[in-house]
This record gives C-alpha cells, structure tokens and sequence, in this order.
C-alpha cells in the first residue's frame, strides 16, 4: 500500500474544509436605530401608549447641558418606521417620579408626576392646544420634602379594583393612602392600617415602603391587597363596592416564612442576622403557578454558614382551596435547586397552558470564582428554565442551559448584568431566549415548539454594542407586529459616548 506524505493529506483536509459551504458568523436578527438625544440618559426607556399615534412611544428620562432633569416623548413614524422627537418636559425640583396609568377605552395612557402635595398629569397637545400639566389629585406620602434631587419611575397608579380606571397608591408613615377611581372620573381616598416599614439605626430612623401584593385570596374574583409578614399573609378583602376592607385578615403560612429578605432583619439589638448560622425563608410572589386559579406562594431559601458560604434556591407552597378557604401546607410542596447559588426568580408560561417554568440564574460564589472574577471584571453565570411536570413538582434537571457572563468595575462600584430575557422574537407564539454574549453580541436562541427538544441546538447572534448593565433593557412589542423588540440605554459602566442615545432593535 503506498504511503501518502503527511503534507499532502493536510493540504488535502483543508482544501476540503474550506470547499464547505460557509455558514454566516452573524445574523440580521433586529433592525438597528441609534437615536442621538439632547439629554444625557440616566434611567431605563419606559415605552407606553400616550399618543393617538402608531406604535408605542418611548419615554426617556435624562439632564441636559444645564443639569435640567428632562421627560422626553419620542413617537414612532409610520412612514420611516424611524423613532424621532415629540416633546421634551422639564420636571421642576419638586417632582420626585413619574408613572404612566392603565390603558384606557381608547388604548391610551397618561403620563403622571408626582410631588410631596399634588399627583399632576400630562396632557399632550392636540390641535392648536399645547402641551399641558393639570393638577389631578392632591395627596400624602413618604415624600415630604418640597424638591429632590432624585427623578424616577416609581409604581404609584394602578388599577387597583380592576375597573379600568387609573387608581393613585402611596405609602404613608402610619397609613397606606388609595385614592380610587369611579366612572365619573371622581377619586374617592381611603386609608388602610398600613404602617410604612421602621428601621432604627444608631444615626436615626429610616422609613420604608412596603412590598404589596395583588391576588385574589378568598376566590370572589377580585384582587385583593396582600402584605406577606412572618408565619401568615395580612390581607385585605376587596368589597363589592370595589374599596378594600380596612379590617385584615390573616392567612396561615409556615412559621419559617418571612416577609422581609434576611438583611432587612434585624436582631433584638438592632444588628445585622449573624451569617454564620443562616436559614431564612423570603416570600418572593404570590401568583398562580399550577395553572388552578388558586393563588400559590413562590419562597427564597436561603441558607448560610458564612459571608462566602451560601446557598439559595426556591420552594413552591401551592395553595389549595378548602371550604372556601385558603389553605397552605407546611413544607414546600415543590422546589427548584441547583449545584450552584440561583438568583433572579422570575416565571414564564412556555406553552401558553397557564403552568408556569422557572427562569432563575445561577452562579458560583466560591473563594476561587471570586478571585478569578476581581482579575478578569466579570462572573459566568447559567441561565436556567425548569418546567412544571403533570404531578406539580419542578423537574430536578433544566429544561434550558445557557451561560451568560456578569460584569462589575471595582473603581465605579458597580455592577453590570446580562441580558436575560424569554419573549417571542419571531412572531410564532413561542417563547425564544434573548441573552447577551459579552459586550458587543447579541444572541436568540429560538424555541422549537414542533420538535423534540423545545430549542434549536445553536443560537443565532448579530453584533451590537450592549450595555453592561443589560437587565434595564426594555423588551416590548413596540410596532405591533406580534415581535418582540428591544429599547436599550448606556449607563455608568459604559463609555461616555454612549450617554447620549438610545437604541431601538425592531425584530425582523
């Protein structure tokens, strides 16, 4: 047999690789818009519906040249397809956030701003009116000061009774303070016996909103207004007359579960928990995990035998409904844990059956990964999804495994985040996943709901300078097409170029 000089057989392997057909490096996922603004950004986009327009418009929060804190309204043209300027506001020392309300009859939402003594609401211009503020509420809070230097987006109208109309919700020091909406576009206030949260320090004392939850607890088809507290659910019915009782009701929970996360507890001396010796229970949301229509409790577990020995994961109580009463078990009914410490809770219905999957990251905080992490910036994290089986309990094994990467900056204090997000990219009714790759790549990995494994095998990626704190992006339908799209903003960790634009990814 004769024998073939290794040269030639190497000559002959490359010559056939490179005979392949070449498969794209990227992939045209998303058209791009760069949207150079006025303002530097300091905020996460708030994409809402306030114009008789096309598509959603895009708030954008920033200073400009002159340190003035600006609103600025972009709206989309239907022409262009392009994003382009409407209006910019300028917010008065006295403004402390804004919000946005629930859409009304005609799709539309009002653009709401909020100080120490008024809820005031924006009225865009129409016709030969211009732009205007009107007073609509006035009201009491925390905030009392009469200017900050603070502007934010802060949660403070909602639907409260699910009667379509914009409610105004705030925290007090001795009372939670609703002004509810009626049909005749008159607001009528009601107090419940809500005691803002009181934190004692050697310095003084700080006074905290809060955390509230909204579900239907005693099966009348109306939410009610719901405080998680340590061994049971404080709640407040809400009335056929749509108010919400001012007397609570208690729900029995297991005695271990707390309403606060472990480092707002304190000890009898007004210390920090000893993390040496930690078990601690956190009520994370309370939502309809099993698809039953009964409301179930979703549980942080975190256990600790050192600042840098810990380890958390998630316990699911579901609720059931015995004698037209509310009822949870003691022990966690199912559970998701890992080989690393999860973080991150989060639910997506997949399959659009009203069963809920877990979306947790996981990560590895270990003496060795932290000393890695401090000399190369960043920490590999793992992007998990774990479905419910017809039994009620979470599998053992994800159903999805992706590994993204954290980023911090010792110099700034900061710390970045990837983009983590399960929405449908292409319009087919499926929930595909949108994760960072680094900072200059985009990847989908698009689900395949009519084959065996609910994924494609690989991910497609385009180029694009993401931020390093990508968990602000914003994913939202922004032209109605059925498609997700992205709205993203640079923040502190990016270059300062950067500050001054957003950047608008329309799916294609």
């Amino acid at each position: 047999m004769p024998r073939v000089k290794l040269s030639n057989l190497l000559y002959a392997v490359v010559f056939f690789l490179c005979s392949l057909p070449s498969q794209a490096k990227y992939t045209e996922i998303f058209s791009t818009q760069v949207i150079p603004l006025e303002i530097t950004v300091t905020q996460p986009v708030l994409p809402a519906n306030v114009l008789h327009d096309d598509g959603l418009e895009l708030l954008v929060v920033g200073v400009d040249d002159q340190y003035q804190r600006i609103l600025a309204i972009l709206k989309l043209n239907p022409e262009t397809g392009q994003y382009i300027h409407h209006d910019s506001v300028v917010i008065g020392k006295d403004v402390f956030a804004f919000d946005v309300g629930v859409n009304n009859e005609s799709g539309l939402q009002n653009i709401y701003l909020l100080s120490n003594k008024w809820v005031t609401r924006y009225v865009p211009a129409h016709l030969s009116h211009p732009a205007s503020m009107i007073e609509e509420e006035q009201v009491s809070s925390l905030f009392l000061a009469d200017s900050s230097d603070v502007f934010i987006h802060q949660d403070f109208i909602q639907d409260l009774n699910q009667d379509g109309l914009n409610d105004i919700i705030l925290q007090g020091f001795e009372t939670l303070n609703l002004w509810l909406s009626d049909c005749c576009g008159l607001r009528h206030s009601q107090t419940l016996p809500i005691r803002a949260r009181q934190e004692a320090k050697e310095d003084g004392v700080s006074f905290y909103e809060n955390k509230l939850f909204f579900e239907d607890l005693n099966f009348d088809h109306k939410d009610d207004l719901v405080i998680a507290e340590q061994g049971r659910l404080t709640v407040f019915f809400q009335k056929p007359d749509l108010q919400f009782s001012s007397e609570p009701a208690s729900i029995v929970v297991a005695e271990t579960i707390h309403g606060l996360d472990w480092w707002d507890v304190k000890d009898t001396n007004g210390r920090d928990l000893d993390q040496s010796n930690l078990e601690h229970r956190t009520v994370k949301n309370i939502t309809d995990l099993n698809g039953d229509g009964i409301p179930d409790l979703a549980v942080q577990f975190t256990q600790s035998s050192g600042v840098l020995d810990k380890n958390i994961e998630f316990e699911f109580y579901l609720g059931q409904q015995v004698e037209q009463q509310l009822k949870y078990s003691k022990e966690a009914d199912t559970r998701v844990k890992w080989h690393e410490t999860l973080s991150g809770l989060e639910f997506v219905d997949l399959q659009g059956d009203g069963v809920q999957e877990v979306f947790v990251s996981s990560f590895d905080i270990g003496i060795s990964q932290i000393i890695g992490a401090l000399l190369s910036g960043g920490i590999d994290q793992d992007v998990l999804i774990f479905a419910m089986d017809e039994n009620g309990k979470y599998s053992e094994k994800p159903l999805v495994s992706q590994e993204v990467e954290m980023t911090f900056s010792l110099s700034q204090g900061a710390t970045g985040e990837p983009l983590t997000k399960v929405v449908d990219v292409n319009g087919d009714n499926a929930k595909d996943i949108v994760f960072s790759d680094g900072d200059s790549v985009i990847r989908v990995l698009y689900a395949t709901p009519n084959d065996k494994k609910p994924y494609a095998r690989r991910s497609l990626r385009q180029k694009m300078t993401m931020p390093q704190n990508a968990s602000s992006i914003e994913v939202v339908d922004l032209n109605m097409d059925g498609k997700s799209d992205l709205v993203l903003h640079y923040g502190q960790l990016d270059a300062e170029a950067l500050h001054k634009q957003i950047v608008v990814l329309l799916a294609k």
